[in-house]
């Protein structure tokens, strides 16, 4: 007899890879019954998938409706302030010296310079990485937990982003390399680069997103 399916497990997971492609507008509606449709599910476990994702801000909900966030250009930019701000905790002095106390778990090696030259590899997946990367070795639970938060929220846009700029494998590139070479003051120079880039560019991302809608058979 095959195990019990993971309702909520399956929906949970199937939202969250959605919000993150940025299929839907922000704004769009998320409706239950053509999610559940979609992911053979009864309504039930997709209500209760959307509820979790509300509960982290990757979602709005409004009475029993739910839709994914609309985000004007200021708070947009927050968000790209928010997550560097995390980024150059990561990178201070003290995180340094906290994180050479209490080493992190030694993991196996990974090349992001090889992993940037995949094809099949979006630059920001690569970018995304890193920063996850930086702020793992950290050493600080909290500050890892608030990041991912953020940087969720922002994911959908990355899509985006990618359009406004010229060569983004050039400028993942450049932080790749101030990361794998070690340079800490270039490192914390590019990222201020790239995240300013992008708040300043906060209303152009804002007007871009809005033209999607929601998407059947996507799951």
């Amino acid at each position: 007899m095959p195990p019990p399916r993971d309702s909520f497990g399956l929906a949970l997971k199937a939202l969250r890879r959605r919000l993150r492609q940025g299929v839907d507008a922000p704004g769009a509606p998320l409706p239950i019954h053509l999610i559940a449709a979609e992911l053979r599910l009864s309504t039930t476990p997709v209500r209760e998938a959307l509820s979790r994702l509300a509960g982290e801000e990757l979602v709005d909900k409004s009475g029993h409706a739910y839709t994914r966030p609309k985000l004007d250009p200021p708070s947009l930019a927050e968000l790209y302030n928010m997550r560097l701000l995390y980024i150059a905790a990561a990178l201070s002095p003290e995180a340094r010296r906290r994180s050479r106390r209490g080493p992190w778990p030694a993991r196996a090696p990974f090349s992001f310079s090889a992993q940037l030259a995949d094809p099949a590899t979006a630059p920001s997946q690569v970018v995304d990485a890193l920063f996850l990367e930086l702020v793992l070795r950290a050493n600080d639970l909290a500050l890892a937990l608030a990041f991912q938060r953020t940087a969720a929220r922002l994911a959908p846009f990355a899509p985006i982003e990618t359009r406004l700029e010229n060569n983004p494998a050039a400028e993942a590139l450049g932080l790749v390399a101030a990361f794998e070479t070690g340079e800490a003051k270039a490192l914390r120079a590019a990222t201020r680069q790239y995240h300013r880039r992008r708040m300043e560019a906060a209303a152009t991302i804002v007007r871009l997103a809005d033209d999607r809608k929601y998407q059947p058979d996507i799951f």
